[in-house]
């Protein structure tokens, strides 16, 4: 596999792994049905063996060793095909410039923002590709085929995801039996309402120790603190114009009288330990949480052995719905010469076998719906001996139903969030004030188009 480097300028880009990549067959009967339906690794009549060899660069922003860990053995499985790095820092001007060191790559793997493939207008939709190669869409998750369709103005696939994560709720059975609270339901979704009101009674001093009954993991202002309002799965500003949609959507009022009244719990919330881990520390009775919160950082398999998941929280008008899952497109660019060979470069990605292995050792969530796939998350990892892996697929993930807003990229949720848990302002304020600011950014962000 060769590598290719540039001077890399600009913003480096810092990814924490909330989210990543997926999935592949098992080695059983029903593994062996998924492969067959999924992917059809060569259509033409000519071997591997006997075609040109080709060169498929790819542009992946979350460096090289991830990249070799996720592409070396797919290098070396298509023989016909050499895979190659391009570093990559996810932004407009990184692109620029690679496409000014005359690099053209073959795919582009683009986290959270779009606008760099949209703005120089490199995105090859898969959906023909799809057809002529044998892949069937509906073997894919439907939250991600959502997902990737609501990133393109006309609904088609402008890629395939690279993986996904996994949410759930951590709970110490410690600190439930220090309060003398029955451990949650382990099979069934709670309501925010509920998950909430048994924080309550968890949240207070025991011991000389300080406790709360529950924590958004790293941040109760931060990213963990929008998976509720993910279960909704709605834009804030309109696709076209930007207009701000929060007098049209009555969910996102409900989202912030929520969040007040768990703001409000006495001394759930402390700016002094905003972004901590209090669930690490043994100090926070449950923690939303994604991928794989429990490792050798909360110290070893005895001080873990009370830890456990529950699944996600829900809202009791969707009592089945969870956070919709996000992903990093993997785009094949319009220009490529090689459109073919790299779509053989994502089916390999994707084929049971090459997933299996990432979820076995928790390294990503499965794209695939193959639940005899899903279900081995993590089943390689010690640290989820004897848990409750099965809170991880208790419900189901929201569904993208409208174009992604690129504007609601403007709208910072996260200060209103830490402006509504540290001052006495209201929810009717707060919303207006959000909307004033971001209304202000997204006409500024069109005036420079």
């Amino acid at each position: 596999m060769k590598i290719f480097r540039f001077r890399k300028s600009g913003i480096v880009l810092f990814i924490f792994i909330f989210f990543t990549a997926f999935i592949t067959a098992c080695s059983n009967q029903s593994g062996t049905n998924s492969k067959e339906k999924t992917v059809k690794s060569d259509t033409s009549d000519v071997s591997a063996e006997d075609k040109d060899p080709v060169t498929i660069k790819i542009a992946y922003a979350f460096g090289e060793e991830s990249f070799h860990d996720r592409f070396d053995h797919i290098d070396k499985k298509l023989k016909n095909i050499e895979i190659e790095y391009v570093a990559y820092e996810n932004t407009l001007e990184s692109l620029q410039e690679i496409y000014a060191n005359n690099v053209k790559p073959d795919i582009i793997i683009q986290y959270n923002d779009m606008a760099p493939v949209k703005e120089l207008d490199v995105i090859e939709p898969i959906d023909d590709l799809a057809a002529k190669h044998g892949l069937n869409i509906d073997t894919l998750r439907p939250s991600l085929v959502a997902y990737i369709r609501s990133l393109d103005e006309e609904g088609r696939m402008i890629g395939l995801p690279d993986g996904s994560s996994h949410v759930a709720l951590y709970y110490n059975k410690e600190i439930f039996d220090l309060f003398g609270v029955e451990y949650p339901d382990p099979n069934k979704n709670m309501t925010w309402e509920e998950v909430f009101t048994i924080a309550k009674q968890m949240t207070g001093e025991r011991n000389g120790v300080s406790y709360v009954g529950f924590e958004f993991a790293w941040g109760n202002t931060a990213a963990a603190a929008q998976m509720p309002l993910k279960e909704f799965a709605i834009n804030m500003t309109d696709p076209k114009t930007g207009e701000f949609l929060f007098d049209e959507r009555p969910e996102f009022r409900e989202y912030f009288n929520m969040m007040d009244t768990f703001y409000n719990i006495p001394d759930i919330y402390d700016p002094e330990t905003e972004g901590s881990c209090l669930f690490c520390e043994k100090r926070a009775a449950m923690s939303l949480a994604s991928n794989l919160f429990l490792n050798e950082g909360m110290g070893d398999l005895e001080t873990q052995e009370n830890m456990d998941l529950l699944p996600a929280p829900i809202w009791p008008e969707a009592p089945n719905i969870t956070p919709y899952l996000g992903s990093s497109p993997m785009i094949i660019a319009n220009y490529s010469e090689h459109k073919d060979e790299a779509f053989q470069v994502l089916l390999e990605y994707i084929s049971p076998e090459n997933q299996l292995e990432m979820v076995q050792n928790g390294s990503s969530a499965s794209v695939l719906s193959d639940p005899a796939i899903l279900e081995q998350y993590a089943a390689n990892n010690q640290y989820y001996n004897n848990k409750n892996r099965n809170a991880w697929f208790t419900g189901e993930p929201a569904l993208y139903e409208e174009m992604q807003s690129r504007w609601d990229i403007f709208v910072d949720i996260g200060g209103a969030l830490k402006k509504l848990a540290e001052t006495d302002i209201d929810v009717n304020t707060l919303m207006r004030e959000l909307e004033e600011e971001s209304t202000g950014k997204i006409q500024e962000a069109m005036s420079q188009k």
